[in-house]
């Protein structure tokens, strides 16, 4: 994954991610609208960050777009992403969606990011589908 569109990508992805307050998420998808790519590709950055990244980047405040939590991740101390977000006042149903969501949820385009909002190049790489 070393093409120059994937650079960019992760690029916008990290300074969108940087962007979302204490207290609010944001979810791959809302991410990957504002991207013209697919959530995968986002919630995949997020899960191969360096370790410098994990450590200072609130990876924790991207969601599935339900609320639920991604695949368990933990940060740079061990901390899981849900302890991360309830030390941030968010609450967890039984099945582990954040309560408030609808509320917490950030609109990416409304965020302090200054990453336009992408439309794919006609060069980039074709996806894949998989069937």
């Amino acid at each position: 994954m070393g093409s120059p569109f994937f650079a960019r990508i992760k690029g916008d992805v990290l300074r969108i991610v940087a962007a979302v307050p204490p207290g609010r998420v944001v979810t791959f998808a809302d991410v990957g609208a504002h991207l013209d790519v697919m959530p995968r590709h986002v919630a995949y950055i997020l899960a191969t960050l360096s370790e410098m990244e994990n450590a200072t980047l609130p990876w924790h405040r991207a969601v599935t777009a339900d609320g639920m939590l991604g695949v368990p991740k933990s940060g740079a101390g061990g901390e899981s992403q849900r302890a991360l977000l309830a030390t941030e006042g968010a609450a967890f149903d039984p099945e582990g969606r954040i309560t408030d969501f609808v509320v917490r949820r950030a609109e990416v385009a409304a965020l302090p990011h200054g990453v336009a909002r992408q439309t794919r190049p006609a060069e980039a790489p074709k996806v894949q589908r998989r069937r």
